[in-house]
């Protein structure tokens, strides 16, 4: 391809692929963004979690098995979602 023979074409023709990948990714998970913002406060979540030490009476244990269960169920929201469209 004649049009990619300069470092610039190039750079260019990276960038521009790279941008139309990011705007489809925006697009994909715009029709949701409260249940992403939920997945990621509960993904952080759940890695302070992971590093708790202590027992806790058991309660960082349940609170780690709760918030594992309440990652997969919104997963199955969002994926639930799309498939309607949303």
């Amino acid at each position: 391809m004649p049009f990619l023979k300069s470092n610039m074409s190039r750079m260019i023709a990276i960038a521009v692929v790279a941008a139309g990948i990011g705007l489809g990714a925006g697009i994909a998970v715009a029709g949701q963004p409260d249940m992403e913002g939920g997945l990621s406060a509960l993904q952080t979540a759940q890695a302070h979690l992971t590093r708790v030490t202590q027992d806790k009476g058991g309660h960082a244990a349940s609170a780690r098995k709760l918030v594992a269960q309440a990652i997969s169920e919104v997963q199955a929201g969002i994926a639930f979602g799309q498939s309607k469209g949303e």
